[in-house]
Formats: structure tokens, C-alpha cells, sequence
């Protein structure tokens, strides 16, 4: 059926009413002067195109026309980043292009068909150069009759990384990633039709093909067949994300991806219908368990049910391997089991009724019954279906011909008949490695996994942050506002903003600030001076981790929170610190898991946090301008546990991480005038643990952690503006290096109302 795309665009060439630019049309609306609304008229003859070759939106909502197309070049130009929409229930299109160029490239364009009727071909994106990264869109609304043809991309030489996705339960012509038609076959070398997809997420009915790419003459018809792999399969990937999905053939992917939905039905996730060759070799096939599907007893499930002509799976990967994942949490491989032509999975083994072969498909024969005491098979010549019976007392087998293969012994108490395609010598191999659970209670995850717990080290990190303002700068902070308002409390102002980066086994960045207000107070003791300050907090930043196995995992964090800091000054020098604080923070996950096929994964996740630390110090002064601060400081932090569902089922149960730390280090600081002064020091900090780990299913996570020694280098300036003013204003930046890396920055600023 792709020949009908070359008999349409011959039809819609010879059209004589032509809508060029469609924004000047009486019956549109235009939004801005690259987008283009289509109402309540017909275009019967004719084609609509958008203002532009490039960045046009046409939006339909009526009308019948021919042809639409969001971007149209015919000056040598390129036909980019176009999107047609039609959202109209009683619009009726014959073609939908999200961009056209004649003569150069068509990169990212869009149809999103959202409801009404398209009768003859939906085309993401058509160069004559490149037709590469577009995209189609079929929701359940949208209607196609009795079947249309849709091309994620096509051109004259690459047709590479576009999408098609489907929704609904419509019926189809061919379906198509990547579509590449020659004028002449000397070009065929130069051509690739790899990277694309086609999901499938609803029952649909394809009286073609579904394939991940195609390259044919555009003049004589012709599909060529013998294209290296490298130039026509690899990369295409079909997905099919439910059951019910009927189509005549596959042709041309190498990754097939059956999602299996969390409600198992009884029938095959894709009927292959044709009387022609199935050709597999080279695919990785893989089959996706839900992490919260809920399988109770033996479960038989027909990942592709071939229902006539040739399986082929020449090579052994394929032949032998069918790769299973429950979630993005466990992995498996198993041996690839076909029965009668299908592919089949089983869960808790095979059910207690299924002790036969399925039921017995066109063109095949049975086999007469044998007697029951006949436990041997004689040898089978070629192209034998039925044997005589043998005489009960003939146990043993005769010779064996060359190219003659036995079967294995029957029991003697199996009286059923086993179904027997023409040609058939030996049945395959259906002796099963996963007859039992495909996974168990306490399996091991897979190291991916990883991942999912940086989420809690970035949350841990994110909450010490917070502390480390407060014990840093706050102090500081608060004294000077009240020092400027002579001694009476006093509001102030603290911020800290960091980019810095935690080898936690992997590695970890987060970027973000923390900031605190509080109200300052001081009270002056017989032998020093304590200073209170209570605080409000808010905290807001990103993360992004990257664990070994390559899976990136990003993330936003908030905290919100309140404390108490507390600290005694002597007047020989010596000083006491001390602070809690204890809040909400928030963080969520997205990564992309990789091991078994592509799968995003996001959570979101909530959890209290408390810290307190404690320190001492001792304040030397150096000379009338100078000083040197000597300190050693103690952290604690509990960022609570939670427990979080995956986007893809499996629910994992974190735990708190609790983090430790000991910084010791020395400050100095020059006096240049009554207003200003700056400072620089060095110190070092060791974690102690900073541990997470999450459980699913009776198995745990690896851990990352933040264990480990960092250095610091600080320098910074404070001004103070004057007692008119009243205000108080600090800068500084630290360095780390060691297990933590990176920038702190801090601004603190003190007034008086």
C-alpha cells in the first residue's frame, strides 16, 4: 500500500486552485504573522500553507481541502521547525505535511492530529535533502477511515530520528518512521532511513506495514531490500504499549519494545497477518513488566502472534535471547521462546491448563495419535507431516538420515496431538529456563538504580548548605545590624547562593540559594556578650546526577523551614556557637533509564529535615587593624525518609540519610577604615556518612554517599555604611576542592527601621 502515496501526490500536483499563503484567506484567523487559523470554508481543489517556510503554525478547526502544510519552500530554501494542528471535529483533509521543501532539508516540524478526518497520508516533515527529526501525533480523536498512510519524515536521501505516535483505535495503511524515495537507483548508497520510532498506544489496525524506515524509486515502485543494516535498521525502534495492535508485517527495526500495560489482557500485543516472512534478525527484542503489575498464578502472555508465513531469527542474539524488565528496577534475560510461530512470555510459569500447543493455525496439519506405549519417534524425512503408527513393540529408532532430525520422546502418558506446520521436522525448543517467576522477591536491581537514591544525597546536600550559611555568615550578620542600631535588636538579612559538585561513587550537582531573615537580639552578660537570633528560611535550586552505568538523573529542590541561633561571646576572646533548624524540603526526579530500551522515570518526593551544629572559637587579635579567627565546628543533619512511586509502578521505600561533619579551619581579617574590611581563610571539612539507599522488593539500591574530605579557601569583603545609614553589608566567596568541588557565594546584608 505505499504505492498509493505516489498515486496521491500526482493527484494533489495536478490540482488547480492553490492557497499560497492561507493568513490573507477570508475565512482564517491570524494570531500573529506566523500563525495561521482555519475555520468554516472548503478548499476542495486546493492547498493551504503557512505564512512562512519556517516557524509557521497553522491551527485547524473546519473546512475540507486537499492538502495542508504548516511550512512550504519552493525557493531553495529549507522548510523548518513548521506545526500543523487539526482540532476540529468536522474538518476533512485529504494530506497533512507539517513542513515541505523541494529542493533543501525538513528538520522538526510537527502534525498533531488532534480530532477530525484525514482520508489519504499525514507526513511529519518531506525535504528533498534531509526529512529528519519531525514528528506525528494521532490521538484518539482523530479519525482516518478506512485507513491512511503516515510518515514521520521523508526525502530524496536521509529520512533519520523522526517519531510517530499513536493513539486510539484507528485503522491504517502503512505506517512509517523514516521514508526515503530515490529518483534514480544510482543514489541508493548515499541514502539512511535510521533512528526512528513508532509508538503504538492503542489497539489499531494496520492493513500494511509498520515500518521503522523504507527505501524505494519514487517512479518505478521499486523497495529495496538488501540495504546495510547500518543505513536502514539501526536505531529504529517500535514500541507497542498495549494489546490488540493487527498489522500485516515489520520491517526494518532493531529495537522492538512490547510495554506491557499494568492490565494484562488475553489476547496478542501484535498480530502479524501477512503470508510473508517476518525477518527479526538483528532485532533486540525486550519485554517491559510495569514495576506495580499485579500477576497472580501462571500467566501466558503473546508478545507477537505470527499468524502465517516465516519467523526468522538467523542470528543467535536474537534467536536465543528475549530481555525482560520489571520497571527500570530488574533486568533479565531469558531464552526466546516461540510457540507456533509466536513469541510468548511466561510469568509464575505456565498455567496448569496450557499442556498442549496452541490451537492449530491455516495450512497446518496433525499428526495421527500414536499408542501410548510408543515412547520413540522414528526418523522424519523432509517434508513428512504424518507418520504410520508404529507397532507397539518397536522401541527403538531407526537410523538417522543425514539432514534427518528426531524428535525427543514423547511420554507415554501424553495422548494429545501436536500441531505440525508443512516442513516442520522438530519443534522449538520451549524447554524453559522461565517457566518459573521471571523475577522474585529479593532479586537484585540493577545498578541504574543508583539514580533514583542521588535524589536523597541531593536533598541532604541541599539542607547542609543551609546550615553552612547559618553557621558561616549569619553570626556576623546579626551583629553588625545591631552594632549599627546601637545595640538594640535589630532585622536582618543572610543569603547564600553555591554551584558546587560531591563525588558520591558517581558524581552530583547542585546549584541554588538559601537565604534566611530573621530579628537579631543581645543581651551583654558579666563576662561576655549572648546574641539570639531567630529565622525564617527558604532555599530553591536544581540538581543533576550522572552514575556510572550513564543514566542522568535532574531534579528541582525547595526547603522551607525555621531555627534558632544562639551565640556567646567572651571577653577574653573565646566564643560559643550554636544553632537548629528544622524545615520541609521537597525534590523530584526525571532520568531516562537505558539497560533493556529507553524508559523515562520521574518521583517526587517530601521529607523533614532538622540540623544543629556546635562550635567554638577563639578570636586573636593580631594588631589594632588585625585578627585571627581559630574555630572547630560540628554538623549534624536528618533528612527524613519517604516513600515514593515510580512514574513506571515500582514503589521504593528511602531512607533518611544522616550526615556528620567536622570543619576546622582559620580566618583572617584586615580593618582598612571604619567602613571597610576583608578577609581570607582556609580550612577543611570531613563528612563522616551521608548515606542513601532505597528498598524495593526485598532488595536495596546501591548507596552513594557523601562521605569524604573537602578543603576550603574563603575571601570576602563588609562594609558598613555608617551610623546615618544604619546598614550593614557582606560578600564573600569560598572554594572547595576534594569530595566537594565548587563555588559558595554569600551576601549578607543588615538594616534598621
Amino acid at each position: 500500500m505505499i504505492h498509493k502515496k505516489i498515486a496521491t501526490r500526482i493527484m494533489l500536483a495536478l490540482s488547480l486552485g492553490v492557497v499560497w499563503n492561507a493568513a490573507g484567506a477570508t475565512d482564517s484567523e491570524s494570531t500573529d504573522n506566523h500563525t495561521v487559523i482555519i475555520t468554516e470554508h472548503d478548499y476542495l481543489d486546493g492547498r493551504i500553507d503557512g505564512p512562512y517556510e519556517n516557524g509557521s503554525t497553522v491551527i485547524i478547526k473546519g473546512g475540507k481541502g486537499d492538502e495542508v502544510q504548516g511550512g512550504y519552500d519552493t525557493h531553495g530554501d529549507s522548510a523548518n521547525d513548521n506545526t500543523v494542528i487539526i482540532d476540529g471535529k468536522d474538518s476533512h483533509y485529504a494530506t497533512i505535511t507539517g513542513g515541505r521543501s523541494i529542493s533543501q532539508e525538513a528538520y522538526r516540524n510537527v502534525v498533531d492530529f488532534k480530532s477530525g478526518n484525514v482520508i489519504d497520508e499525514i507526513i511529519g516533515g518531506e525535504g528533498s535533502h534531509y526529512g529528519n527529526e519531525n514528528k506525528v501525533i494521532i490521538r484518539e480523536d482523530g479519525k482516518t477511515g478506512y485507513g491512511i498512510a503516515v510518515f514521520g519524515g521523508d526525502s530524496r536521501i536521509h529520512s533519520d530520528k523522526n517519531e510517530v505516535i499513536i493513539h486510539g483505535n484507528q485503522i491504517y495503511d502503512d505506517i512509517v518512521g523514516g521514508s526515503v524515495e530515490v529518483w534514480d537507483d544510482t543514489y541508493v548508497p548515499q541514502t539512511s532511513a535510521i533512528n526512528n520510532t513508532v509508538s503504538i498506544n492503542g489497539p489499531i489496525t494496520v492493513n500494511g506495514d509498520i515500518m521503522g524506515g523504507i527505501i524505494m524509486n519514487d517512479r518505478s515502485g521499486k523497495i529495496f531490500k538488501d540495504i546495510p543494516f547500518e543505513r536502514l535498521k539501526q536505531g529504529n525502534t517500535l514500541n507497542i504499549n498495549t494489546f490488540g495492535v493487527t498489522a500485516g508485517n515489520i520491517y526494518n527495526f532493531e529495537n522492538i519494545n512490547f510495554n506491557l500495560p499494568k492490565q494484562l489482557e488475553d489476547k496478542a500485543m501484535l498480530t502479524l497477518t501477512k503470508n510473508e516472512a517476518t525477518d527479526l534478525t538483528g532485532s533486540k527484542i525486550v519485554a517491559h513488566v510495569a514495576g506495580d503489575t499485579n500477576v497472580t498464578g501462571p500467566t501466558k502472555i503473546v508478545l507477537l502472534d505470527k499468524k502465517q508465513g516465516e519467523l526468522i531469527m538467523k542470528d543467535a542474539t536474537t534467536r536465543n535471547q528475549l530481555t525482560v524488565t520489571q520497571g527500570v528496577s530488574r533486568v533479565t534475560s531469558l531464552k526466546m521462546q516461540t510457540e507456533d510461530n509466536d513469541i510468548v512470555l511466561y510469568i509464575n510459569g505456565k498455567p496448569a491448563t496450557d499442556t498442549t500447543e496452541p490451537a492449530i493455525k491455516q495450512d497446518e496439519t496433525t499428526k495421527p495419535d500414536k499408542p501410548a506405549t510408543d515412547t520413540t519417534d522414528p526418523a522424519t524425512k523432509p517434508d513428512e507431516t504424518t507418520k504410520p503408527d508404529k507397532p507397539a513393540t518397536d522401541t527403538t529408532d531407526p537410523a538417522t538420515k543425514p539432514d534427518e532430525t528426531t524428535k525427543p520422546d514423547k511420554p507415554a502418558t501424553d495422548t494429545t496431538d501436536l500441531a505440525t506446520k508443512p516442513d516442520e521436522t522438530t519443534k522449538p525448543d520451549i524447554s524453559l529456563n522461565n517457566t518459573d517467576s521471571v523475577f522474585h522477591h529479593g532479586d537484585p536491581l540493577m545498578e541504574q538504580t543508583k539514580s533514583l537514591v542521588e535524589t536523597a544525597v541531593a536533598m541532604a546536600s541541599f539542607t547542609n548548605k543551609g546550615a553552612d550559611s547559618v553557621a558561616e555568615t549569619m553570626a556576623s550578620s546579626v551583629k553588625a545590624a545591631i552594632a549599627k542600631n546601637n545595640g538594640n535588636d535589630s532585622r536582618f538579612f543572610n543569603s547564600t547562593m553555591f554551584a558546587l559538585k560531591y563525588k558520591t561513587g558517581s558524581h552530583i550537582k547542585t546549584y541554588g540559594s538559601t537565604t534566611q531573615i530573621g530579628f537579631g537580639m543581645q543581651r551583654e552578660k558579666a563576662n561576655g556578650t549572648v546574641t539570639f537570633a531567630p529565622f525564617m528560611e527558604y532555599g530553591i535550586g536544581k540538581y543533576s546526577s550522572l552514575v556510572d552505568s550513564g543514566v542522568r538523573g535532574d531534579g528541582d529542590i525547595h526547603n522551607f523551614g525555621g531555627g534558632m541561633l544562639v551565640r556567646y561571646d567572651t571577653n577574653t576572646g573565646a566564643y560559643y556557637e550554636g544553632a537548629l533548624r528544622v524545615g520541609r524540603i521537597s525534590g523530584d526526579y526525571r532520568g531516562v533509564f537505558t539497560v533493556g530500551g529507553p524508559q523515562a522515570v520521574s518521583f517526587d518526593s517530601d521529607a523533614t529535615y532538622v540540623t544543629a551544629h556546635a562550635g567554638v572559637g577563639y578570636v586573636k587579635p593580631l594588631s589594632d587593624t588585625t585578627m585571627l579567627d581559630t574555630y572547630g565546628t560540628y554538623f549534624y543533619s536528618h533528612t527524613g525518609g519517604d516513600t515514593v512511586r515510580l512514574s513506571t509502578g515500582e514503589t521504593y521505600d528511602f531512607d533518611a540519610v544522616d550526615s556528620h561533619r567536622l570543619r576546622v579551619g582559620t580566618r583572617y581579617r584586615k580593618d582598612f577604615s571604619n567602613h571597610h574590611a576583608v578577609y581570607a581563610g582556609l580550612g577543611v571539612e570531613h563528612e563522616f556518612d551521608g548515606e542513601a539507599i532505597a528498598y524495593y522488593d526485598g532488595a536495596s539500591t546501591p548507596s552513594p554517599r557523601l562521605k569524604g574530605t573537602s578543603g576550603l579557601i574563603e575571601l570576602g569583603w563588609s562594609h558598613n555604611v555608617g551610623q546615618a545609614r544604619s546598614t550593614y553589608q557582606q560578600i564573600g566567596v569560598t572554594g572547595w576542592f576534594g569530595r566537594e568541588r565548587g563555588i559558595t557565594a554569600h551576601a549578607n546584608f543588615g538594616w534598621v527601621f
